[in-house]
């Protein structure tokens, strides 16, 4: 290492001699950035290789996704594991099974489908020399409400003054809305987990049946107020079982946490959501089922 005393130089050597560093340090900066993308490479390299591992260590990962990677390139294994089952397998029936077919439908109406001449030269044809039948299932157009008037007669009675409205199956006690469109927005908001707002608009679609979201609500409740009295007679042999299976799981209500309950026993399942998960679970399932009136 050779000692230069800076005070000896001339304006010009000094120059060059800063010139020279500068020089250096561009050399030593270019260095260190390729060095960098190096290391940049190496670790997405890693990650990529220890996501591959992961995937062989795992037990639950079949057999047929555990490929050596010796046979074929990284790309493409990548390629085919697009085509590849999650589970392992392959796409359809195996080798030598027979196909599944959906059932026949029986037709509510056959059109017959005639052709007076050739599309090509004009022929006139003089009758069909066969038929070639296809089955088309079809939904209907979207079906306008009914809409009925039922003029309920009033009665007083003579004898004890008692004033009586006539009743029919099909006319609701509250309400402008019939049985079906009361049911539908039940399963709707339950089944189909619907919300109110798009209930509505699903009737509007399909029958152009105006609802808003607040009557679809209403709707439903009518539909759990009829279902009360049949739920509580499902609730009473419940609970006068001798074995009652007991489950549990975690269920969002207007997104705050609740919990769907299951009892289950031989001839009867009745479901019940409450905000607590210990509400149902304290005590002993005889006593949570009979005393304290969770169920």
């Amino acid at each position: 290492m050779v000692i230069v005393d800076w005070d000896d130089l001339s304006k010009d050597e000094l120059l060059s001699r800063f010139l020279q560093m500068e020089e250096r340090i561009d050399e030593l900066e270019e260095k260190l950035e390729q060095k960098d993308e190096r290391i940049e490479e190496q670790q997405e390299r890693i990650e990529e290789l220890e996501t591959r591992l992961r995937k062989y260590e795992n037990p639950h990962t079949p057999p047929s996704k555990r490929r050596s990677g010796t046979d074929e390139s990284p790309t493409s294994q990548d390629d085919e594991d697009d085509d590849v089952r999650t589970d392992g397998g392959t796409p359809g029936r195996k080798d030598g099974h027979d196909p599944e077919w959906r059932s026949t439908a029986d037709p509510d109406e056959e059109v017959e489908v005639t052709c007076d001449c050739c599309p090509e030269c004009g022929q006139h044809f003089d009758e069909s020399v066969g038929v070639s039948p296809r089955l088309v299932e079809e939904i209907p157009d979207p079906q306008p409400p009914e809409v009925t008037q039922y003029n309920r007669h009033c009665y007083q009675c003579d004898s004890c003054g008692t004033e009586t409205v006539a009743t029919h199956p099909d006319c609701p006690d509250e309400g402008q809305f019939g049985v079906n469109v009361i049911a539908q927005s039940a399963l709707s908001r339950y089944d189909y987990r619907f919300p109110y707002r798009k209930i509505a608009d699903r009737f509007d679609q399909l029958h152009g049946l105006e609802l808003s979201g607040a009557s679809a609500w209403h709707a439903t409740e009518r539909a759990a107020r009829a279902g009360r009295c049949e739920y509580n007679q499902i609730r009473r042999q419940i609970q006068q079982a001798d074995v009652v299976h007991v489950d549990e799981t975690g269920i969002k209500r207007d997104g705050e946490q609740a919990w769907i309950w299951t009892f289950t026993t031989e001839s009867h399942t009745l479901y019940a959501v409450r905000e607590s998960w210990e509400r149902c679970s304290r005590g002993s399932p005889r006593r949570g089922l009979r005393g304290n009136g969770h169920l």
